[in-house]
């Protein structure tokens, strides 16, 4: 990250006017990021005010600084917004399939965005300013009403977003494929669908960032070696959904709260569902290898379920474990690792967690499972755990509260090989 050139542009140098919605500052902005990246590298200044723009492309060396008071604002005319121009082969970041939700880089409807970088490098965009989606929508795009996202990465590496908040995304606030050593910190994003939806990473880091939005908060696939950290993390859907295999993923002390400030635009719940979701397979076809999954220091507040694991046909799991893991106000659906199928989970441990589940006051709940199929299940057969094609699950100093009452047992094991320890358990 070149933080140290000298160089120092602002847009009104390059003809940026501020504070007049008739006027697209996309132009001057995209000239003052390229006369910067010539001249080696630097920083380019967007000072106080309101700067409305269409599609604005960073270029490698170039950090774009928000400063106190300035606003990027996205133009109200969808035609000012340009799909995704790229020759990488994205093909396998694919998802939905057959479905209203179906997304694909190369359709130009979807890949609209107000920020690109494509194949850049050392460059970011930091300071205490704010980018305004406009929330424009596309009857053309996902579920004919999701618009351009707010920022777009494809193949870029050693990139960093620092402190600035992202608000009214017409559909994710960041989405990124293949990205590499690439810093997500200190953002704060509000509205939209997904937060920051990343497809592809290596060595990448999200922390300290609050999230609150109508989508997942943070999702995607195929990570390698990502960090998520200290993150406030508040969903009308899901904390944290991996749709693709992923390895050598960190989940540290977050801080999961439901329900969701902003409702989710489709279906207009706020219920947050899940705190974390790993499901692998979930969207469409993603076969691999999901390994290494560390879950330390999280804490869950309203969810329906802290944590699901559901593997997908094409995939197995080797190592799940979840330290100290803090659950308040849980909703009737247990913390689950398993597939429907025969794909294989080698080993779950849970240790130093307390969980607390509100009950679901119904004796014939235990009945109503028998003979029922998997997808006929509202929820589980079991109030605090569940577990299906795991060959070792491992419990150390686990702890199960119940609110109220709950006929079902606390912990089931389908087709599970070992069990070591046992959750200890604790009502109102």
């Amino acid at each position: 990250m070149p933080l140290l050139l000298s160089i120092v542009i602002s847009i009104l140098s390059f003809g940026a006017v501020a504070n007049n919605d008739s006027i697209n500052n996309a132009g001057a902005i995209n000239r003052a990021i390229s006369a910067c990246a010539q001249q080696g590298g630097g920083t380019v200044r967007v000072p106080a005010g309101t700067y409305v723009t269409g599609s604005i492309y960073m270029q490698s060396r170039v950090t774009l600084r928000l400063e106190r008071g300035a606003i990027l604002r996205g133009s109200v005319r969808l035609a000012d917004y340009a799909p995704l121009q790229t020759d990488m082969d994205l093909s396998r970041y694919e998802s939905g399939q057959g479905t209203v939700n179906y997304n694909s880089a190369t359709d130009p409807q979807w890949s609209r965005a107000l920020i690109f970088g494509v194949g850049i490098h050392h460059a970011g965009i930091e300071g205490p300013g704010h980018i305004d989606g406009a929330d424009v929508r596309n009857p053309l795009g996902e579920e004919h009403m999701r618009g351009p996202h707010t920022i777009l990465l494809a193949g870029c590496s050693d990139i960093r977003f620092k402190d600035f908040s992202i608000t009214r995304s017409a559909n994710y606030a960041i989405l990124a494929y293949q990205i590499d050593h690439t810093q997500f910190n200190a953002l704060n994003i509000t509205g939209g669908w997904d937060g920051i939806h990343v497809r592809g990473a290596r060595h990448t880091s999200i922390s300290r960032c609050t999230l609150h939005t109508g989508d997942d908060a943070l999702a995607g696939g195929y990570w390698t070696d990502t960090r998520i950290d200290r993150c406030l993390i508040n969903s009308s859907c899901n904390g944290i959904r991996m749709i693709m295999p992923s390895e050598r993923v960190y989940i540290t002390r977050c801080r999961f709260e439901g329900p969701g400030t902003h409702p989710h635009h489709t279906s207009g719940r706020t219920a947050t569902e899940t705190g974390i979701y790993l499901q692998p397979g979930g969207w469409g076809k993603a076969p691999g290898r999901m390994d290494h999954i560390y879950i330390d220091r999280c804490q869950m507040y309203n969810v329906l379920t802290p944590i699901t694991v559901t593997l997908g046909d094409d995939n197995t799991a080797g190592t799940i474990s979840i330290n100290r893991l803090t659950g308040r106000k849980i909703g009737h659906m247990a913390l689950s690792v398993k597939s429907w199928g025969a794909a294989p989970t080698d080993q779950v441990i849970i240790s130093n967690s307390d969980i607390e589940y509100i009950g679901k006051d119904d004796r014939s709940l235990p009945e109503w499972f028998h003979g029922k199929s998997f997808d006929q299940w509202p929820f589980f057969p079991s109030w605090g755990m569940y577990f299906r094609n795991v060959h070792t699950v491992k419990l150390h100093r686990v702890k199960l509260r119940l609110i109220g009452k709950d006929y079902r047992p606390a912990t089931l094991y389908d087709h599970v090989d070992r069990v070591q320890g046992h959750a200890t358990l604790a009502t109102d």
